[in-house]
């Protein structure tokens, strides 16, 4: 029979890809990591690494054991919680991730009204853009993930989505850029202009790049940055525009230093929503949560 312990070495080596920093990692020797790992192999008789000189990949049941042991450790947490929440009602710990941009504008005034219901609660909050976001929420190692929701299923349907608001994505300028003085984008320099945008890796630059093709304009050596303030920052020297949604730039359009203009063409909808795992009964705490970041939201997004 598996036990816990083994398949957190099997899962240490696994996420390093070395026996070495596994083995630093949980403060033991290289051959105990090594022992355990061979002992498991044969209790499964099966391989679970390639073994290349100094360097080791996952085999393919490997993969699977990895997998199946994420959410081993996520059910001995939720139990773990769930003792814990028996014996003294009111403490607990909520796990969020969310995007950068959700952590900056949606997040703290959620967190501030927790606290106040919860403050027993201990909170850990993990940055990543959606597709990040969404991995960690199925695999157990976050509670609830604030992203924007994939165009298509997940695979194997791992998570259920509870809606939050929707946005348009739209060109953001500077004054001084010939666009903002006619007041509307002018198609046939599209391919002329400097794209600034949110991360690859993003949900966003995903649907900006789709919108790009649908229009015949290829996106051509975009500047990528992972923070919204830095690219607002460029697009106001001139150095680029922006593709974003109004609420992300508020201030800066309410003080004209940013100028805001709807895609021409088909419109780039986003649906934000809080992600959780598929089967998952929400607790008291995280149903609050759900409900103030529904509030957050909404007064995000008036005139925005």
């Amino acid at each position: 029979m598996l036990d816990a312990h083994s398949l957190k070495i099997f899962a240490t080596v696994a996420e390093n890809l070395s026996f070495t920093r596994a083995a630093e990692t949980l403060f033991l020797t290289q051959s105990a990591v090594s022992h355990q790992v061979a002992s498991l192999e044969r209790q499964l008789d099966t391989q679970l690494f390639e073994r290349r000189g100094r360097s080791v990949e996952l085999t393919g049941p490997g993969r699977v054991l990895l997998d199946r042991a994420r959410k081993v450790f996520a059910a001995i947490d939720e139990a773990a919680e769930a003792v814990k929440q028996a014996s003294q009602p009111g403490l607990g710990r909520l796990r969020i991730g969310a995007s950068p941009t959700a952590c900056q504008y949606l997040v703290p005034e959620s967190l501030r009204e927790f606290r106040e219901s919860f403050p027993l609660y201990s909170l850990a909050i993990t940055p990543g853009d959606s597709p990040i976001v969404g991995e960690r929420v199925a695999e157990g190692s976050i509670d609830l993930g604030i992203m924007i929701r994939p165009d298509s299923r997940d695979r194997g349907g791992r998570l259920q989505y509870h809606d939050l608001f929707e946005d348009e994505l739209g060109f953001l300028v500077s004054p001084l850029h010939p666009w903002a003085r006619a007041g509307k984008v002018d198609r046939r320099t599209m391919v002329d202009q400097r794209m600034v945008l949110y991360s690859r890796g993003s949900a966003t630059y995903r649907a900006v790049e789709r919108y790009f093709l649908k229009m015949k304009t290829p996106l051509r050596d975009p500047i990528e940055l992972g923070s919204m303030e830095a690219i607002k920052e460029l697009v106001k020297l001139g150095l680029g525009i922006s593709v974003i949604a109004k609420w992300v730039a508020r201030p800066e359009l309410s003080q004209r230093s940013l100028i805001w203009l709807p895609l021409p063409g088909q419109k780039v909808r986003r649906r934000w929503a809080i992600a959780v795992a598929t089967g998952k009964s929400l607790s008291l705490a995280e149903q609050t949560f759900v409900g103030l970041c529904r509030s957050a939201a909404a007064n995000l997004m008036i005139d925005g």
